[in-house]
């Protein structure tokens, strides 16, 4: 993706879950709740491999990188904690593809250098 992250598909990405979630904690799983999970696993998965591809051949650029991963040492965690807490059968798919995506960006996350490393 040109050694840059993708913070539209990020951004919306994040206001899909986020809304597939409330709905959930509002008792109101629905199919747009279910197409809300889909697509925001489909879009976290197509990230994630741009991620991959644009680290795996060195084209990053390290600002947008340094901050995407900054946050998500904060948030990655706190999304595994949420999803790993929700017990519907309906969306166990998604849910369980989430979680693997959000613990391989974190893996990420904690390989990728911090500011410090960097000016080094």
């Amino acid at each position: 993706m040109n050694g840059e992250i993708d913070l539209e598909l990020y951004t919306i990405s994040i206001i899909r879950l986020n809304n597939a979630l409330e709905n959930l904690e509002n008792a109101q799983m629905t199919n747009e709740t279910k197409e809300m999970f889909k697509a925001s696993c489909d879009d976290f998965n197509e990230l994630y491999l741009d991620i991959v591809n644009d680290l795996n051949n060195g084209e990053i650029q390290f600002n947008d990188y340094y901050l995407f991963f900054e946050n998500g040492k904060q948030m990655f965690p706190q999304y595994i904690e949420t999803l790993e807490g929700i017990g519907n059968t309906e969306i166990e798919d998604e849910i369980n593809s989430l979680i693997n995506i959000f613990n391989n960006l974190s893996k990420i996350t904690e390989a990728f250098p911090s500011q410090q490393e960097l000016i080094k």
